[in-house]
């Protein structure tokens, strides 16, 4: 895979490809760090070697962050959808239409990835089937999160027992499941050397032409398309 990543460094710069919007990356970095934070506050009460800021004033510290980074979480995808629901509904559309490419996707993943199989996929749309299942994820977890956060938040006491311990357990089952696709989405996207330009597109928005056709082929050439249709419009 280093001589991949280094062919591709090697060879002339290409164009670029505008995959991510403004309101696309502010959304995905407000969604980021406000999980970071409930991760790294809520870590403080299940992890023995943190439980000691769980008390005093550092544990009111931390419980208020929490709940500063669970309200700036439920935003970010409001973030989206008012900046720009063009791509909001685009993206949730995306997430919900699978076919046989992503079906494929996923059964040639393991050779792509761990031995740098290219040409093996499946022409892919603006995600990939893995982002469109840690898209679902996301999404099932984010309403899980909300649900089961307001009511430990604000039910304590006045919800009855049994239903207050079942928001806690799958409000951490969520979280496990959450942080187990965490860890691979920062692998896949900050170290893998085949998935190095899905970062920076988060950070400047584009990807060069080569990586949108080998990763999201049918993505590239509906949009393609599209301006050649609009171009058209015009004249």
């Amino acid at each position: 895979m280093a001589s991949v990543a280094t062919d591709v460094a090697a060879r002339p710069e290409q164009a670029l490809v505008l995959r991510f919007t403004a309101a696309e990356r502010v959304a995905h970095w407000v969604h980021f760090f406000a999980f970071t934070v409930l991760l790294g506050t809520g870590m403080f009460l299940y992890v023995p070697w943190f439980q000691p800021f769980a008390l005093g004033a550092s544990g009111e510290a931390a419980r208020l962050a929490h709940r500063a980074a669970a309200v700036v979480f439920m935003a970010a995808p409001l973030i989206y959808l008012i900046w720009s629901p063009r791509e909001f509904f685009y993206s949730l559309k995306e997430s919900f239409s699978w076919g046989a490419d992503d079906w494929g996707w996923l059964k040639n993943a393991w050779n792509y990835y761990a031995h740098g199989r290219t040409g093996t996929m499946p022409p892919q749309g603006k995600y990939n089937a893995g982002q469109k299942f840690n898209a679902l994820t996301q999404i099932v977890t984010f309403w899980l999160f909300v649900i089961t956060g307001l009511v430990m938040w604000f039910g304590r006491g006045s919800v009855p027992p049994d239903l207050f311990l079942l928001s806690v357990v799958v409000h951490d089952l969520s979280v496990i499941a959450t942080v187990l696709l965490f860890m691979l989405h920062i692998y896949l996207v900050a170290v893998h050397p085949l998935m190095r330009e899905s970062i920076t597109a988060m950070f400047e928005g584009t990807v060069s032409e080569e990586f949108a056709a080998e990763h999201h082929g049918k993505w590239l050439t509906e949009r393609v398309f599209r301006k050649r249709k609009d171009v058209k419009r015009q004249t």
